[in-house]
């Protein structure tokens, strides 16, 4: 496997570990919050927050990137 590739299943691999974090501890933070009678969990998030979530992993891919950069 080429460096290249390792690099890039390194990466999807802790992007996946930190994704399944957040959610663990959002889920565990709302769980708390529940109605009672509710059992489970709903998203309610609409194109908004979904557009504030993409500019956020843009500029964090950026700022990955621009530390990679060469001086």
């Amino acid at each position: 496997m080429s460096p290249r590739n390792k690099m890039i299943l390194i990466g999807g691999l802790v992007g996946a570990v930190i994704g399944a974090t957040a959610m663990w501890a959002h889920a565990k933070a709302q769980e708390g919050k529940l109605p009672a009678g509710q059992t489970s969990l709903r998203l309610h998030a609409g194109a908004p927050e979904y557009v504030k979530i993409a500019l956020s992993v843009l500029s964090l891919v950026r700022q990955v990137v621009d530390l990679f950069k060469p001086v």
